[in-house]
């Protein structure tokens, strides 16, 4: 009686799926994943969708890689002197066009950045440089520094010092000085985005105008988006509002890697003042095609 009963149970109960080992080749794949950043969540995703039965291996697989390279990433950061753990990058790009016009321009930048477990550090200087028909028609020149204090996985404190000259644009130099909070609105391996607000302190030397010194509004917004390990999009945009001159920057990119620690990187800039000088445009573009170095 009992023996039937059990067998009436087992034919009433849908058949269930039972999970199967992880094959050995796709453990590999998905630990050599874990040494490319954002190339993890793709690869697991790929395992999870042809490999239905072995989701709980691959999710701890998973779990376990991500664990152990956060534990590496403290481990490293906080082992380091300020001098060391700096990275850097370096992008030129230039052009040189004959006919009805003579052009000559170039573009370069270099950023430092480094984090440890209280602070992220960026240091960036960019200079932008063109000559047609023999006169100069661009000519600016930027340098900066941003720092995040951390309160929190996705809360800090965020500040900034910047300088600049944009002839062009009207003005010898131009020093901000801003501090304000941050947050993380999303945080994944592949896709960050962060935005910030608080108030800042601009002093302004124009060619043609009176100095201004003037209190504003900063407000930002920074996304990252890793498409392919070998494809990023960027998107930086910053707006100072204030009863004087606002101004907004905002800049693009697709960065592409080309090999080692080489990358092609297509930007687009827009610069937009709200009151510049006389004879001036609000609006500066700028599309670049650079190369990009990391080290």
């Amino acid at each position: 009686m009992r023996a039937l009963l059990i067998s009436a149970l087992l034919a009433a109960t849908p058949c269930l799926a039972v999970a199967a080992p992880l094959p050995a080749e796709v453990a590999r794949m998905i630990e050599a994943a874990a040494e490319t950043p954002g190339a993890l969540g793709t690869v697991a995703e790929v395992a999870r969708r042809t490999h239905p039965e072995s989701l709980a291996e691959i999710d701890a697989q998973v779990d376990a890689l991500t664990s152990r390279a956060e534990e590496e990433r403290i481990a490293r950061i906080t082992s380091l002197r300020f001098r060391d753990g700096w990275k850097g990058e370096g992008q030129a790009g230039g052009f040189i066009s004959t006919g009805n016009s003579d052009d000559v321009g170039g573009s370069a930048s270099l950023t430092f950045a480094k984090e440890t477990l209280r602070w992220r550090h960026e240091i960036r200087m960019a200079g932008d440089y063109q000559r047609s028909n023999g006169a100069v028609s661009k000519e600016r020149y930027f340098a900066g520094y941003a720092g995040q204090w951390k309160l929190s996985a996705r809360t800090y404190v965020a500040t900034s010092l910047t300088g600049e000259r944009d002839r062009f644009a009207g003005f010898r130099s131009r020093f901000t000085e801003s501090v304000g909070v941050g947050y993380r609105l999303i945080d994944r391996p592949d896709l960050r985005f962060d935005v910030q607000a608080g108030p800042a302190l601009r002093q302004t030397n124009y060619y043609d105008l009176d100095d201004e010194i003037a209190f504003s509004a900063r407000l930002g917004g920074d996304l990252s988006w890793t498409i392919r390990p070998d494809l990023v999009f960027t998107q930086n945009t910053t707006l100072f509002l204030d009863s004087v001159s606002s101004s907004l920057t905002s800049s693009t990119a697709l960065t592409t890697k080309l090999r080692g620690d080489l990358s092609a990187r297509a930007s687009f800039d827009i610069r937009v003042e709200a009151e510049p000088p006389v004879d001036r445009e609000h609006t500066d573009t700028t599309t670049r095609a650079t190369l990009v170095y990391s080290f």
